[in-house]
């Protein structure tokens, strides 16, 4: 479920005639950057909270991850 949520939030950017191509590939470049970086901050949270919960993914575990991530 957390990849549905993760790879809607991000649409590709959309060209405006207004604007320099290198400026929107910029922005679309740092979006992306601060959008995998916090995808990866958000797996090693759930990842240690795993850790701290025995390890094994159980029913009520991802349950908890559902409730207490999302």
């Amino acid at each position: 479920m957390l990849a549905v949520i993760t790879h809607s939030l991000i649409s590709p950017v959309e060209e405006r005639s207004d604007m320099e191509p290198g400026i929107l590939t910029l922005v679309s470049r740092i979006v992306h950057a601060v959008h995998a970086a916090n995808q990866r901050r958000q797996e090693q949270r759930i990842g240690e909270f795993v850790e701290t919960r025995g390890g094994r993914i159980t029913d009520d575990l991802e349950r908890q991850i559902g409730q207490y991530f999302c």
